[in-house]
């Protein structure tokens, strides 16, 4: 079985994370998310995070710490999603992946339509960065 490693940002700023919507041409189209994509072989997860957001939003991200990992089994492969906690960027955030984004409060962030994969990575944001 084939094994993919994604990695995701919870980006925060003032205090609220960023959604990413996926658009039409995407897998789970429609699905909000947090943004990010594959890691490519001999690269690390946060140089994979910071090349992703780069590519899909236009932003230097600076990655902080690992929050947790999701699996999500489908037919002929496992994927492994990898979430990191982003405490701020660079740039202004251009949508090239993405039909629109939404800035949450963290404890909002379940009462949207998530990627299955993404909701054990904002459950355990919430368990580690609640105030």
């Amino acid at each position: 079985m084939k094994m993919i490693d994604v990695v995701a940002a919870l980006i925060e700023c003032e205090g609220k994370l960023l959604l990413a919507r996926r658009d039409a041409s995407s897998d789970q189209a429609g699905l909000w998310e947090f943004p990010g994509g594959k890691v490519e072989t001999g690269e690390s997860q946060p140089s994979a995070l910071v090349r992703e957001l780069q590519e899909e939003l236009g932003i230097k991200a600076t990655v902080e710490e690992f929050i947790t990992t999701s699996e999500s089994q489908q037919p002929a492969r496992l994927i492994r999603l990898h979430g990191w906690r982003v405490s701020g960027f660079t740039g202004t955030i251009t949508l090239r992946c993405h039909s629109e984004i939404h800035w949450v409060a963290p404890d909002d962030v379940l009462s949207f339509d998530l990627a299955p994969a993404d909701i054990p990575l904002i459950e355990a944001y919430l368990a580690k960065f609640a105030v």
